[in-house]
């Protein structure tokens, strides 16, 4: 009976914390989709259910046209958008066209870009 109350309220300590005041968290951008650089935009998670969080056509801050991602880059904070940021092929963060071009150290980086931090590991 002890082991009972320990593992129901341990249960319920988890809960709390996935869940804040009973709001669903929901995962960051670049969880959900995959920038390609040229203005194409992957869904990562292709459920039919699945509804197309936060996308509204605004003026990107970077480069002035209207698109639907906005968000900043993982290695230097520099706001990018579909046409200007591509998706870490290691780690799916957001990385801008920048930092592709000045710290790329692969063969066809825009084919397969790499953020600073999987620059450490997988080169």
């Amino acid at each position: 009976m002890l082991f009972d109350g320990a593992a129901g309220s341990g249960q319920s300590q988890s809960q709390g914390q996935n869940e804040p005041n009973g709001q669903e968290q929901r995962p960051a951008l670049f969880e959900q989709y995959q920038l390609l650089g040229d203005g194409t935009i992957l869904l990562r998670n292709l459920r039919a259910d699945m509804a197309n969080p936060r996308l509204e056509r605004q003026k990107s801050r970077c480069c002035q046209r209207q698109t639907l991602i906005h968000d900043t880059c993982v290695n230097c904070t520099m706001d990018l958008c579909e046409e200007c940021g591509y998706s870490c092929v290691e780690c799916s963060q957001f990385i801008c066209r920048s930092c592709v071009t000045l710290f790329g150290n692969r063969s066809g980086d825009a084919d397969d870009p790499l953020c600073e931090r999987c620059q450490m590991f997988f080169t």
